[in-house]
C-alpha cells in the first residue's frame, strides 16, 4: 500500500470516530441510506480531501459503501 501511494502521489488520513459517525448521521439525513461506520469515515474524508484541495470540486469521485448501520445501530446511537 505505501509503494502505491508513493507511486501514485497519493496520501492517507485518519478520521475520528465523531466524524465517522457524523458522516454516517449526515448520509442518512440526506440521502435516506443507513450506511455502516466505515461509509460514513469515507463519506468525512472525502469531504476533508475536498476542502484540502486533494479533489477538486467539479472532479467525480465514487465512494462505494459496503456495509449496513443495522449491524452497528447501538454503536451509532451511543449505546456501544
Amino acid at each position: 500500500m505505501l509503494q502505491v501511494l508513493q507511486e501514485s502521489g497519493g496520501t492517507v488520513l485518519a478520521v475520528s470516530e465523531e466524524e465517522m459517525l457524523g458522516g454516517v448521521r449526515e448520509i442518512g439525513r440526506a440521502e435516506g441510506i443507513f450506511v455502516a461506520p466505515e461509509g460514513g469515515a469515507i463519506w468525512a474524508a472525502t469531504k476533508r480531501l475536498l476542502a484540502q484541495g486533494w479533489i477538486a470540486p467539479d472532479e467525480y469521485v465514487l465512494l462505494l459503501n459496503t456495509g449496513n448501520g443495522q449491524k452497528y445501530l447501538d454503536h451509532i446511537k451511543g449505546k456501544g
